[in-house]
């Protein structure tokens, strides 16, 4: 009813305003140009107050997403970016907030980062402190009683940091109330304490091995056990991780397909051995030319993956022409062979398609495209050939 009003006013404006009479011929043509202008303004702003209400179900939810999940301290800056965008949920979308969103991500990994690092170290103060005081002076010394004093005199003095204090605080008390309890019993029997002191350097003692053992397992199960670069398994996690990233603030990514041309040829001619040993090298050249925040893995046989992040379209050409160059300046040694070698490879910028999957697959059809040209080439899919 409102908007049947204003397209009446609307016309009998535009008649006077054009000098023609309100005649119903007049009219009605005149109605209906203003029926579709008003038309068209309600669709957008209806449009327009859908995408208001989608950011603002973000913003509603976005606190529980940038907050740190292991340090509860209250952050000034995420506390301020959540106050501007609460009051105006449009200003999301402006680049500047978009950096800053960024930044404040960045701060809230390095903060839990920090926390489980002074954690980690609260722990091993205690550890160290008990184990010292185990060996030189709970079964060494002749003077028990003044020695404990300076035992829970240190715990007690012990800096904890607040961001353990919660956790390591009982724990501290505990161990204050385990020393007393110790005292007392070390005047009874100092057997059974040597028994305990055997058992605890058992037991810390296979602590460490497994230690040694997991730190290892782990390796093994990302990484390439002949190449040293990540293994098939590792690099689709870390496919998972930069398309999180990419699709949260649509960053810059490539799929480079590497392929070792001519690669049984050298394992007819040179035996497996020597095949291993192209395999290790060529792992350890690209590991070198890749950056700390790439990826690159070997995804089987002679075939590796490299996940390259950039910002400009030249800097991949400029990392492609990097590894170009060194693999066909290196020879690849074998015992006293040098061996040549040169390599194909298929490039799909990330932004071009859908999907991961299909930009991967796109390398892949480029990879084999040079292969079928004649190999020692690397085709990225805007047509540039290097």
């Amino acid at each position: 009813m409102d908007s049947t009003k204003k397209i009446t006013k609307l016309t009998l404006e535009a008649l006077k305003d054009k000098g023609l009479s309100p005649t119903p011929k007049n009219y009605e043509e005149e109605f209906l140009n203003q029926a579709n202008s008003v038309d068209k303004e309600l669709y957008e702003k209806l449009i327009q107050e859908n995408v208001l209400s989608q950011i603002k179900y973000f913003v509603e939810n976005l606190s529980e997403i940038i907050s740190p999940s292991i340090d509860f301290n209250n952050d000034e800056k995420i506390n301020s970016f959540l106050k501007k965008v609460n009051k105006n949920p449009i200003e999301l979308l402006n680049k500047a907030s978009i950096e800053e969103l960024k930044e404040i991500t960045k701060g809230r990994i390095e903060a839990d980062r920090k926390v489980l690092k002074n954690k980690t170290d609260d722990i091993i103060k205690l550890s160290n402190l008990m184990e010292k005081y185990f060996d030189k002076t709970i079964l060494e010394s002749t003077n028990s009683s003044e020695k404990f004093d300076v035992i829970k005199t240190e715990l007690k003095d012990l800096n904890i940091s607040n961001a353990s204090y919660r956790e390591l605080g009982q724990l501290q008390s505990k161990l204050i109330d385990t020393i007393y309890s110790i005292e007392h019993s070390m005047q009874n029997n100092r057997v059974e304490l040597n028994e305990s002191k055997e058992q605890f350097d058992s037991l810390n003692k296979k602590i460490e091995e497994l230690q040694k053992e997991l730190a290892v397992v782990k390796q093994e199960k990302s990484t390439d056990f002949l190449t040293s670069v990540l293994n098939r398994r590792a690099y689709e996690e870390e496919v998972k991780k930069i398309e999180k990233k990419h699709e949260a603030f649509d960053s810059n990514y490539a799929i480079v397909f590497y392929d070792i041309d001519h690669f049984k040829q050298i394992n007819d001619t040179y035996g497996h051995t020597c095949g291993d040993t192209v395999l290790k090298t060529f792992g350890q050249i690209l590991k070198s030319l890749t950056r700390k925040e790439d990826v690159i893995a070997r995804y089987g046989g002679e075939e590796f993956l490299a996940l390259i992040n950039y910002e400009e379209e030249k800097e991949l050409y400029k990392y492609i022409k990097r590894v170009k160059n060194l693999i066909s300046t290196t020879k690849f040694k074998y015992k006293d062979i040098g061996i040549h070698v040169e390599f194909s490879a298929g490039v799909s910028f990330r932004r071009n398609y859908k999907n991961y999957t299909d930009a991967k697959k796109k390398s892949d059809d480029l990879l084999y495209q040079a292969k079928k040209e004649g190999r020692n080439k690397v085709i990225f899919d805007n047509g540039v050939v290097l």
